[in-house]
Protein backbone atom coordinates (compact mmCIF):
# COMPACT_ATOMS: atom_id res chain seq x y z
CA UNK A 1 0.00 0.00 0.00
CA UNK A 2 1.08 3.13 -0.55
CA UNK A 3 1.03 4.45 2.70
CA UNK A 4 4.08 2.41 3.76
CA UNK A 5 7.49 4.04 3.41
CA UNK A 6 10.97 3.39 4.12
CA UNK A 7 13.78 6.02 4.00
CA UNK A 8 16.79 5.60 1.24
CA UNK A 9 19.70 7.78 1.49
CA UNK A 10 21.65 8.93 -1.35
CA UNK A 11 24.29 12.22 -1.54
CA UNK A 12 23.94 12.66 2.14
CA UNK A 13 20.11 13.46 1.86
CA UNK A 14 17.25 11.25 2.96
CA UNK A 15 13.63 10.50 0.99
CA UNK A 16 11.09 8.81 2.42
CA UNK A 17 10.21 6.26 -0.68
CA UNK A 18 7.43 4.14 -0.98
CA UNK A 19 7.53 0.55 0.22
CA UNK A 20 5.80 -1.06 -3.14
CA UNK A 21 8.95 -0.29 -4.69
CA UNK A 22 12.23 -0.87 -2.69
CA UNK A 23 13.29 -3.51 -4.31
CA UNK A 24 14.25 -0.98 -7.23
CA UNK A 25 15.29 1.85 -5.28
CA UNK A 26 17.98 -0.52 -3.87
CA UNK A 27 19.27 -1.75 -7.22
CA UNK A 28 18.60 1.15 -9.08
CA UNK A 29 18.61 4.18 -7.33
CA UNK A 30 16.40 7.17 -7.44
CA UNK A 31 13.56 6.74 -10.64
CA UNK A 32 14.67 9.26 -13.57
CA UNK A 33 17.76 9.93 -11.42
CA UNK A 34 19.86 10.63 -15.16
CA UNK A 35 16.99 12.50 -15.78
CA UNK A 36 17.03 14.95 -12.39
CA UNK A 37 20.81 15.46 -12.98
CA UNK A 38 20.21 16.63 -16.17
CA UNK A 39 17.69 19.25 -15.30
CA UNK A 40 20.65 20.75 -12.95
CA UNK A 41 21.44 22.65 -16.11
CA UNK A 42 18.08 24.34 -16.18
CA UNK A 43 18.06 26.04 -12.71
CA UNK A 44 20.17 28.62 -11.23
CA UNK A 45 21.31 29.67 -7.39
CA UNK A 46 19.27 33.15 -8.07
CA UNK A 47 15.80 31.58 -9.81
CA UNK A 48 13.23 29.30 -8.42
CA UNK A 49 12.06 25.90 -9.26
CA UNK A 50 8.44 24.77 -9.50
CA UNK A 51 8.14 21.21 -8.58
CA UNK A 52 4.53 20.66 -10.03
CA UNK A 53 4.03 16.81 -8.86
CA UNK A 54 6.01 16.92 -6.49
CA UNK A 55 5.09 13.11 -5.37
CA UNK A 56 7.32 12.11 -2.00
CA UNK A 57 10.43 14.37 -3.65
CA UNK A 58 13.13 13.30 -5.39
CA UNK A 59 13.28 16.32 -7.80
CA UNK A 60 12.49 18.88 -5.14
CA UNK A 61 15.51 17.42 -3.05
CA UNK A 62 18.09 16.86 -5.41
CA UNK A 63 17.84 19.86 -7.26
CA UNK A 64 17.07 22.17 -4.06
CA UNK A 65 20.76 23.13 -4.07
CA UNK A 66 20.92 24.43 -7.94
CA UNK A 67 18.24 26.85 -7.29
CA UNK A 68 17.37 30.24 -5.07
CA UNK A 69 13.85 28.36 -3.98
CA UNK A 70 11.94 25.08 -4.73
CA UNK A 71 8.11 25.25 -4.43
CA UNK A 72 6.77 21.53 -4.58
CA UNK A 73 2.98 21.20 -4.75
CA UNK A 74 1.21 17.44 -4.26
CA UNK A 75 -2.73 16.88 -3.71
CA UNK A 76 -2.24 13.03 -2.15
CA UNK A 77 -1.80 13.40 1.83
CA UNK A 78 0.33 10.37 2.53
CA UNK A 79 2.44 11.31 -0.49
CA UNK A 80 2.83 14.81 0.55
CA UNK A 81 3.59 13.78 4.54
CA UNK A 82 6.33 11.69 3.33
CA UNK A 83 7.82 15.00 1.20
CA UNK A 84 7.75 16.80 4.19
CA UNK A 85 9.25 14.43 5.88
CA UNK A 86 11.90 13.89 3.61
CA UNK A 87 12.70 17.67 3.68
CA UNK A 88 13.08 17.31 7.60
CA UNK A 89 15.12 14.18 7.49
CA UNK A 90 17.42 16.09 4.87
CA UNK A 91 18.08 19.56 6.84
CA UNK A 92 16.88 21.57 3.71
CA UNK A 93 14.99 24.83 4.16
CA UNK A 94 14.63 26.51 0.58
CA UNK A 95 11.95 23.87 -0.23
CA UNK A 96 8.33 25.06 0.53
CA UNK A 97 5.48 22.54 -0.29
CA UNK A 98 1.56 23.17 -1.03
CA UNK A 99 -0.42 20.20 -0.09
CA UNK A 100 -2.86 21.03 -3.01
CA UNK A 101 -3.27 20.45 -6.86
CA UNK A 102 -2.93 22.83 -9.71
CA UNK A 103 -4.91 23.43 -12.45
CA UNK A 104 -7.30 25.67 -14.37
CA UNK A 105 -9.41 28.40 -13.16
CA UNK A 106 -12.38 26.20 -13.87
CA UNK A 107 -11.29 23.45 -11.82
CA UNK A 108 -10.44 25.89 -8.52
CA UNK A 109 -11.74 24.60 -5.58
CA UNK A 110 -11.95 21.13 -4.35
CA UNK A 111 -11.96 17.92 -6.40
CA UNK A 112 -11.61 14.40 -6.18
CA UNK A 113 -7.95 12.72 -6.54
CA UNK A 114 -8.27 9.11 -7.97
CA UNK A 115 -5.62 7.71 -5.74
CA UNK A 116 -3.11 5.30 -7.01
CA UNK A 117 -2.50 2.59 -4.26
CA UNK A 118 0.78 1.22 -4.72
CA UNK A 119 3.15 4.31 -4.75
CA UNK A 120 0.93 7.48 -5.11
CA UNK A 121 2.88 8.25 -8.34
CA UNK A 122 -0.15 7.52 -10.77
CA UNK A 123 -2.60 9.69 -8.74
CA UNK A 124 -4.96 11.90 -10.77
CA UNK A 125 -8.00 14.42 -11.23
CA UNK A 126 -8.74 13.06 -14.33
CA UNK A 127 -11.03 10.35 -14.63
CA UNK A 128 -10.11 8.71 -17.85
CA UNK A 129 -6.71 8.70 -16.83
CA UNK A 130 -7.64 6.78 -13.99
CA UNK A 131 -6.86 3.10 -13.94
CA UNK A 132 -8.48 0.30 -12.39
CA UNK A 133 -6.45 0.14 -9.66
CA UNK A 134 -7.02 3.38 -8.10
CA UNK A 135 -10.00 1.90 -5.63
CA UNK A 136 -10.00 5.17 -3.87
CA UNK A 137 -10.01 8.31 -3.75
CA UNK A 138 -9.66 11.77 -1.73
CA UNK A 139 -10.70 15.57 -1.84
CA UNK A 140 -8.03 17.98 -2.53
CA UNK A 141 -8.03 21.49 -3.06
CA UNK A 142 -7.21 22.78 -6.17
CA UNK A 143 -5.83 26.27 -7.35
CA UNK A 144 -4.33 28.15 -10.43
CA UNK A 145 -0.42 28.70 -9.92
CA UNK A 146 -0.93 32.04 -11.14
CA UNK A 147 -3.04 32.58 -7.94
CA UNK A 148 0.36 32.18 -5.84
CA UNK A 149 1.80 34.99 -7.72
CA UNK A 150 4.90 33.80 -7.58
CA UNK A 151 8.19 35.17 -9.93
CA UNK A 152 11.48 34.84 -11.04
CA UNK A 153 11.05 31.52 -11.93
CA UNK A 154 14.07 29.74 -13.87
CA UNK A 155 12.42 26.23 -13.86
CA UNK A 156 9.37 24.42 -13.77
CA UNK A 157 8.37 20.61 -13.86
CA UNK A 158 4.62 19.42 -14.15
CA UNK A 159 4.15 15.77 -13.52
CA UNK A 160 0.37 15.27 -13.48
CA UNK A 161 -0.99 12.53 -14.97
CA UNK A 162 -3.25 14.57 -17.85
CA UNK A 163 -3.74 17.55 -15.98
CA UNK A 164 -1.08 19.45 -17.95
CA UNK A 165 -3.06 21.19 -19.93
CA UNK A 166 -5.01 23.06 -16.71
CA UNK A 167 -2.03 23.68 -15.06
CA UNK A 168 -0.43 25.76 -18.25
CA UNK A 169 -4.14 27.05 -18.68
CA UNK A 170 -3.99 28.44 -14.81
CA UNK A 171 -0.02 29.53 -15.23
CA UNK A 172 0.24 31.98 -18.01
CA UNK A 173 0.44 35.11 -16.40
CA UNK A 174 3.41 34.03 -14.19
CA UNK A 175 5.06 32.38 -16.95
CA UNK A 176 4.31 35.85 -18.45
CA UNK A 177 6.12 37.49 -15.93
CA UNK A 178 9.16 34.83 -15.25
CA UNK A 179 9.80 35.19 -18.54
CA UNK A 180 8.60 32.30 -19.85
CA UNK A 181 10.89 29.57 -17.97
CA UNK A 182 11.82 26.01 -19.22
CA UNK A 183 9.39 23.65 -18.86
CA UNK A 184 9.92 19.48 -18.36
CA UNK A 185 6.31 18.14 -18.27
CA UNK A 186 5.31 14.80 -18.86
CA UNK A 187 2.88 13.65 -22.01
CA UNK A 188 1.77 9.89 -21.04
CA UNK A 189 -0.92 10.10 -24.42
CA UNK A 190 0.53 12.86 -26.84
CA UNK A 191 -1.87 15.10 -26.20
CA UNK A 192 -1.99 17.53 -28.63
CA UNK A 193 -3.65 19.82 -26.64
CA UNK A 194 -0.69 20.65 -24.20
CA UNK A 195 1.82 21.38 -27.52
CA UNK A 196 -0.83 23.48 -28.98
CA UNK A 197 -1.10 25.89 -26.55
CA UNK A 198 2.85 25.86 -25.18
CA UNK A 199 2.74 26.71 -28.81
CA UNK A 200 0.63 29.83 -28.77
CA UNK A 201 2.69 30.85 -25.94
CA UNK A 202 5.92 30.85 -28.10
CA UNK A 203 7.56 27.66 -26.70
CA UNK A 204 9.36 25.10 -28.75
CA UNK A 205 9.28 21.82 -27.43
CA UNK A 206 11.70 19.02 -27.82
CA UNK A 207 12.02 15.19 -26.96
CA UNK A 208 14.15 14.32 -24.41
CA UNK A 209 15.94 11.13 -24.99
CA UNK A 210 16.00 8.43 -23.03
CA UNK A 211 12.20 9.38 -22.00
CA UNK A 212 9.70 8.72 -24.84
CA UNK A 213 6.46 10.34 -22.14
CA UNK A 214 8.98 13.34 -21.33
CA UNK A 215 9.30 16.44 -23.25
CA UNK A 216 11.12 19.59 -22.57
CA UNK A 217 9.67 23.29 -23.50
CA UNK A 218 11.62 25.93 -24.54
CA UNK A 219 11.25 29.85 -25.08
CA UNK A 220 14.77 30.47 -27.19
Amino acid sequence: MHNNFFIYESDKLSYILPEYNKQYYLQNGLFEKDLIDWCKQFCSPDKNFLDIGAHTGTYSIALSSSALSVYSFEPQRAIYNALCGSLALSGIKNVFTNNIALGSSTQSGKALLYVEPNDGGGSTLMIDHASNFMYKTEITKVATLDSYNLNNIGFIKIDAEGNEYNIISGAQETLQNSSFPTILFENNTNNNDVNTLLYILGYKIHEVNGYPNMFLATKN
